[in-house]
């Protein structure tokens, strides 16, 4: 149940030429004031601020100089002055104007369709694997559509400046645990209006969706610390398995092990995809059947393929562990397991690995209930960092 940011991208592309073609026939500019009022899904509208905000910030600190005192209190008084009367002088033309409403309209239609994602998405891309209190305060600022998991992460860091990546992940977790995300369908309906769309066409299968919110300006403060306003969640799909397979007869011990000997690569025997918890629990794995031999026989593990350091957690995982890990670790759900494989891959050490499998993956899932399972993914994940 994946998104297609293509698809989302050529109606967001269309959808920002329309409003545009709308209001730049009437006007060479736009102001503040008429972008907080330009779409009818205040979001959006929200979102084009947050990225003026952004290009607001970075200006300031172009004044900056290493030959002047700028944390002087009156120039920093007097700085912010001049920032916040710029603020209220906002004044873009549509060359300039339309790539911040596309990208705009693409952010509220993910925070609509896959709330969850957007929200894990914002906290994975954090600098240096840390997420600041800044970072935070601007999220809960100019997301208004399930405002309450951005100021859940608000409430959370308190008085820190900063946390890892983890810490906020499972954040996260615990705000969906007591929070359910809005109902996008009125969000959908009012982007539908200004330009007509298939939900269905958003997805490379199909799910759910969620909404927004805005507010006005004083002049002793920035344009941008205005209070602008308000915005769901998507099952993914479970794979289901071919009726010839369901009455596939199961191999025996003696023929996995008669293919282990003429192979002599565990990791590419296939076992049958029928995998429901009776089979994972009755019939052994190919490292059940290794593990014996070495008892049996005395083999050192290292003389074994799965004990080698390997290069790929992904590659390494064969397809009867898959469907186990899946099953037993990620409650069904391939998306999860993926992103959670994708996001090991990339960990630069074995700590951080194993900071990801015990502070998200192991509660969010449970793990405790499953510690077979988790331990043989466990040792899988150790491979790709051994000798590092």
């Amino acid at each position: 149940m994946k998104l297609d940011f293509q698809a989302i991208e050529r109606y967001a592309k269309q959808y920002a030429a329309k409003v545009c073609d709308d209001f730049f026939n009437r006007n060479n500019t736009i102001s503040g004031q008429q972008i907080m009022k330009l779409s009818n899904v205040a979001q959006v509208n929200t979102f084009v601020i947050g990225d003026l905000y952004e290009t607001w910030k970075s200006n300031t600190e172009s004044f900056k100089s290493p030959y002047f005192n700028f944390e002087n209190e009156e120039v920093k008084a007097a700085l912010q002055a001049y920032m916040n009367t710029v603020s209220h002088h906002i004044s873009v033309d549509r060359e300039h104007f339309e790539p911040l409403l596309i990208n705009a309209v693409k952010n509220t239609i993910g925070l609509l369709l896959d709330p969850s994602k957007y929200f894990d998405d914002f906290v994975r891309e954090s600098p240096e694997f840390t997420l600041t209190k800044d970072r935070i305060i601007t999220l809960a600022k100019y997301t208004k559509i399930n405002s309450v998991f951005a100021k859940g992460l608000k409430d959370k860091i308190a008085d820190e400046n900063h946390v890892y990546v983890t810490t906020a992940l499972g954040w996260l977790n615990d705000l969906a645990n007591h929070h359910d995300f809005e109902n996008p369908d009125k969000y959908l309906e009012m982007l539908n209006a200004t330009l007509a769309f298939k939900r269905d066409d958003f997805y490379k299968k199909s799910a759910t969706v969620t909404a927004p919110n805005v507010a006005s300006p004083r002049l002793t403060q920035s344009f941008f610390d205005v209070e602008h306003e308000d915005e769901d969640d998507a099952k993914p799909e479970v794979s289901t398995v071919n009726e010839e397979e369901e009455h596939e007869p199961l191999p025996t011990v003696a023929a996995i092990q008669a293919q282990i000997d003429k192979e002599g690569t565990p990791a590419d025997i296939r076992i049958p995809s029928k995998l429901n918890d009776a089979f994972t629990d009755e019939l052994p794995t190919v490292n059940d059947l290794l593990r014996k031999e070495v008892i049996s026989q005395g083999t050192p593990l290292s003389d074994l393929a799965f004990n080698r350091q390997i290069k790929s957690i992904a590659d390494a995982i064969s397809l009867n562990q898959k469907f186990i890990f899946i099953g037993k670790l990620f409650e069904g759900d391939v998306n999860a397991y993926t992103r959670a494989v994708e996001d090991l891959d990339r960990c630069t050490s074995y700590l951080e690995a194993k900071n990801i499998m015990n502070k998200v993956l192991a509660p969010k899932f449970n793990w405790v209930m499953a510690a077979e399972e988790a331990n043989d993914f466990l040792e899988i994940v150790g491979r790709k960092f051994q000798g590092l």
